[in-house]
């Protein structure tokens, strides 16, 4: 299929539509399947047994097999938009063109998604949302992403006067973004984690089917087919152990429980090397004490072996100088002492040495305790840290479960033990790999019904799921994230 394209610009071309003949901004072109006669007829075609319109602002139209969910739904709107459906190309950000597209478009839209959020930062941006009303029916929807800030209680971009301003031509919803919910058509190409968040809003959602009865799953899916209501139906507790297990699970947990984990380790080695340096401790502290001991006595042996020798070397003079005599064959009684001394000496100065030695040691090693003692205190603080951000995650995830209308019945199911959280988490990440290295590529009960949720999305999923502000600011309190992404919902009074 080629692109058509109508453009009225400079030239004074006009483009039919339902009104009449309108002319369109040199900014704003339209696109839509060369097989129909123009605009409003690819446009009435494609809508005209639906009553859900739903326009995309900076989405190209490029389909992506995770966001397929409601195509036939969709108007794009972006720079250029793809001929595959109807679109319309043009600057968005250009509050002129808004009203281009307001008198262009056969009936009003009830739903606009603001892709990638380029316009968040725009300046313009509330005089773009109050434009949007021209377009969008009673009821209908201005959908945007904006940051909350857990820690100052505020938004990234909107603030108080922000909506006090816009709140006059509309009522204003929130919803936390989970990746469904929200289900923002992005197209773009997505990590790893962020599919894995779009399929954790996917489980959850299943788990509110399975909860909810008829009437109830009617009214949080005005489309939902017989067969996955009954399926919903038939959903067993290992199939929701399973869930909740994957849903509490994220790649910000497991990277916390390696963290705990590799923490754990380091403080039982840290642990053992501080017992090892305290033996040590306390094994110098005994030879210390029994070289000192031995230095005491042999200090006192000396002493007294000393004053023995002076005195019979004293006696040994007088009695040679009285008899005249001299003994040169055999050293006399005083020699011996002498050298008894000297060699008790000797032992004395080996002994002095050998105890400050160990007291030196003693020193290095009462240094060393210190350092380990400080590493391990730092350490027993990252596993301590580590725990609280774990349980902390835990409780805020069975809080949200506890305040929604559907999963608090499911807050039973809650783990209070920080090694069985531990556990889920491995034993989710296990499956989820053995499933990705699988020889056979099977589809679950899961994925089926995953799936059908994708096809019957509709902006009713986020009214359905709205929270007030003063509930986002209360459970601000209990976040272990810093910042939470939120749905902002501007209805049209």
């Amino acid at each position: 299929m080629r692109k058509s394209y109508a453009i009225v610009a400079i030239f004074s071309i006009t483009l039919y539509v339902i009104a009449g003949e309108i002319t369109i901004s040199p900014d704003v072109q339209v696109t839509f399947n060369n097989r129909y006669e123009n605009f409003a007829e690819a446009f009435s075609e494609q809508f005209k047994d639906k009553n859900d319109i739903w326009l995309v602002l900076g989405n190209r139209g490029t389909k992506n097999y995770y966001r397929e969910r409601f195509s036939e739904n969709w108007i794009f709107w972006d720079y250029c938009s793809s001929s595959s459906g109807v679109g319309i190309s043009g600057n968005f950000l250009d509050l002129k063109n808004w009203k281009q597209v307001s008198g262009l478009l056969p009936r009003a839209v009830n739903y606009i998604a603001v892709d990638f959020n380029d316009l968040v930062n725009d300046l313009k941006r509330n005089k773009i949302i109050n434009a949007a009303k021209n377009i969008l029916n009673s009821g209908g929807i201005f959908c945007i992403e904006d940051v909350y800030d857990n820690r100052k209680k505020q938004f990234q971009h909107f603030t108080d006067k922000d909506f006090q301003q816009l709140s006059k031509d509309f009522d204003i919803k929130y919803a936390y973004w989970d990746g469904y919910i929200s289900a923002l058509p992005y197209t773009s190409d997505q990590s790893v984690n962020e599919k894995s968040d779009m399929f954790k809003g996917l489980e959850m959602m299943i788990l509110r089917l399975a909860a909810a009865n008829f009437k109830e799953k009617k009214r949080m899916f005005p489309n939902i087919s017989l067969s996955l209501s009954i399926r919903s139906f038939l959903i067993g507790k290992d199939t929701i152990n399973k869930l909740i297990r994957d849903i509490v699970d994220s790649a910000w947990l497991r990277q916390v429980i390696q963290n705990y984990e590799n923490d754990s380790d380091r403080e039982k080695q840290t642990e053992e090397m501080v017992e090892k340096e305290k033996k040590e401790i306390e094994s110098l502290k005994k030879d210390i004490e029994n070289f000192t001991r031995l230095a005491k006595l042999s200090g006192g042996v000396e002493k007294g072996l000393g004053i023995i020798s002076e005195t019979v070397g004293a006696i040994d003079n007088g009695m040679n100088y009285l008899m005249g005599t001299q003994q040169k064959e055999e050293p006399s009684v005083t020699n011996k002492e002498s050298e008894n001394t000297k060699k008790d000496s000797n032992e004395s100065e080996d002994l002095q040495k050998q105890l400050e030695e160990k007291n030196n040691q003693l020193a290095a090693s009462e240094r060393r305790l210190t350092v380990l003692q400080s590493q391990l205190e730092m350490i027993k603080n990252y596993v301590k840290d580590s725990t609280e951000k774990i349980m902390k995650y835990n409780n805020e995830i069975f809080s949200r479960f506890g305040k929604d209308k559907y999963l608090k019945s499911y807050v039973s199911y809650k783990k209070e033990k920080l090694e069985d959280i531990i556990s889920d988490s491995k034993d989710s990440d296990d499956e989820f790999w053995k499933k990705y290295d699988g020889i056979w590529n099977s589809t679950s009960n899961i994925e089926i019904l995953a799936t059908e949720l994708e096809k019957i999305w509709s902006p009713n999923i986020l009214i359905e799921n709205s929270i007030s502000l003063e509930r986002i600011k209360s459970d601000a309190e209990q976040k272990v994230s810093d910042t939470s992404k939120i749905v902002i919902m501007f209805i049209k009074k």
